[in-house]
């Protein structure tokens, strides 16, 4: 991996220009932490809350440095060295936000792991990466699962410690207090990772296609958290409500490093629960909240049902592609009377926006414009109605990808002058803007080898007063790809395919987007952001795997 991670690094010219044009610096944000140590040393950084105990832990920037240093010292301490990757499957809490910074102090580079990755997905992301340290909780999803990642630990030859957050004594690992958090400071100097050497691995959900692997740099981080917010940002001091996982990039962003940057706050909360988030919210006067969609909906349902007298927000932001109109105005009614749609992803951050002074109603219908510094280039349409592949081209693009399973190099920015295929489909909104159309390995071709629009059939059919949800995917058959309409039914009956049909054809969608096959389910499987993962889908109705649970 330290090969890997020493091709990707970027080419000087690509460096050069976005330092010329502010995007990337020469300073870290560790540079960042000792500056605002010394500007507002007082001012509150993280505020951290644990559910089991409802206890909330508030760090200071002082407070905050002092702990960075402690744990860089007990990772050094474990032989932790530049280039090596310290793996963590945490909860969203303060020590999370302190390894990370921590690792990058002695020049290691991290790899946080989603807590709904189970043990085969976690096995394969430390093989493929050689991690040497392992940190989990004593907690987890489950006793099994805890007892899973320690023998896990105990059988791959790469990792050479397992640390665990809580109690250890049912694992045999290493305490984590002890190995990290009461270490007194006394790591090296000169150890700590360059703004354009890899600084993090963000394993991609794999919503669609096979699991892959961003490398970012501290640079496309930072140009990610310099680039505004979509909307107004929270003041100085505010905390930002951090209501996606810590391990995933924009809980990175927004809940471990703008704080730094901007000398803003962050709010987190280990487990999740609509209710007491809008209790902290309102308890810390939070700025506006950034969040996926199903985090949205929860929130504005809780609002509705119990009141709280929470900030007047001028905007709040949805991170999906195309939001449901009916959750744009619920979101409206309870939670501010604007919304702003974004759209992103793991290897690029944030891609387009709509505006706080668009109507509100626009969220439902575009994903907005180009933000600060990406550029946008689409081939041409390849027929009416068809949707264009969309690539960029930004700062905040990670530096290349590898394949999770076997850690070869999928894309690199130098060779391709930085411009990234996002596998997004778009076209325009007739606003400026443009509309989301789905994913390319979404694209189901039907048997007239023309591409069936997926969110549109997917809207109407959720139109349909006994479908609670619904998504439409492909499955192979003798001349192309046919439609299956997954469904969750809002009772107990389910409508059959004719039904469905009868349904679309009332509406005068055209036939051959109609589905082929209906099959139902109590909930769809979903990854961390409220994503469908049609992967799974896709493999279940092919009769490759069964489906996974989906309770949690």
């Amino acid at each position: 991996m330290p090969e890997l991670f020493d091709a990707l690094r970027p080419l000087p010219a690509t460096a050069v220009h976005y330092r010329q044009r502010g995007w990337w610096r020469d300073g870290t944000f560790l540079d960042d932490l000792r500056d605002a140590v010394e500007q507002v040393p007082d001012q509150r950084a993280f505020i951290s809350h644990r559910a089991d105990d409802d206890r909330t832990t508030v760090l200071t920037f002082t407070a905050l440095a002092d702990r960075v240093e402690r744990f860089a010292a007990g990772l050094y301490g474990l032989g932790v060295r530049p280039g090596e990757v310290v793996a963590f499957q945490l909860p969203d809490r303060w020590e999370l936000a302190v390894l990370t910074l921590a690792c990058w102090r002695v020049g290691a580079v991290t790899m946080p792991v989603s807590l709904r990755f189970g043990r085969r997905e976690v096995g394969r992301m430390l093989a493929s990466t050689g991690a040497v340290l392992l940190v989990t909780t004593d907690r987890g999803p489950g006793p099994e699962h805890v007892e899973a990642l320690a023998r896990l630990a105990d059988e791959l030859p790469s990792v050479r410690h397992h640390a665990v957050l809580g109690d250890p004594s049912a694992t045999g690992a290493l305490d984590f207090d002890a190995f990290l958090r009461t270490i007194a400071p006394t790591a090296p100097q000169g150890t700590a990772l360059g703004p354009d050497e890899a600084a993090t691995v963000l394993f991609t959900s794999g919503t669609t296609g096979g699991a892959t692997a961003a490398v970012h740099s501290l640079n496309t981080l930072y140009a990610g958290v310099r680039r505004p917010l979509p909307f107004p940002p929270p003041l100085p001091g505010q905390p930002f409500p951090v209501l996606t996982p810590l391990s995933h990039g924009v809980g990175l962003r927004n809940g471990i490093l703008r704080p730094l940057v901007q000398r803003t706050g962050a709010l987190y909360r280990d487990e999740w629960d609509a209710g007491r988030w809008l209790d902290l919210i309102t308890a810390h006067l939070a700025s506006a909240p950034f969040a996926p969609p199903a985090v949205l909906a929860s929130l504005a349902e809780e609002q509705s049902r119990r009141p709280r007298p929470l900030p007047a927000w001028e905007a709040v932001a949805v991170m999906a592609a195309s939001p449901s109109p009916e959750l744009v105005g619920l979101v409206c009614r309870t939670l501010s009377g604007h919304v702003v749609n974004t759209l992103g992803s793991t290897e690029t951050a944030g891609i387009t926006a709509t505006r706080p002074t668009d109507p509100p109603e626009r969220a439902a219908r575009s994903i907005g414009g180009p933000m600060p510094g990406v550029e946008l280039r689409m081939e041409p349409p390849a027929g009416p109605d068809q949707a264009s592949p969309l690539e960029l081209r930004s700062p905040s693009t990670c530096l290349g990808t590898f394949d999770r399973d076997t850690g070869r190099l999928r894309w690199r920015a130098a060779d391709t002058d930085g411009w990234y295929a996002t596998g997004d489909l778009v076209r325009p909104d007739g606003e400026g803007g443009l509309r989301y159309a789905g994913r390319a390995c979404d694209r189901i071709s039907g048997t007239t080898q023309l591409m069936i629009p997926v969110l549109d059939v997917e809207a109407e059919l959720r139109e349909h007063p006994a479908i609670a949800d619904a998504v439409l995917v492909g499955y192979p058959a003798e001349h192309g790809d046919l439609p299956c309409a997954v469904l969750v039914p809002a009772g107990d009956h389910a409508p059959g395919l004719a039904e469905l049909r009868t349904w679309l054809a009332e509406r005068g969608m055209t036939d051959w987007y109609w589905p082929t096959r209906v099959e139902t389910v109590r909930r769809l499987p979903r990854n961390e952001l409220g994503k469908v993962r049609k992967n799974v889908l896709r493999a279940w109705l092919t009769g490759e795997r069964p489906l996974p649970p989906t309770d949690g």
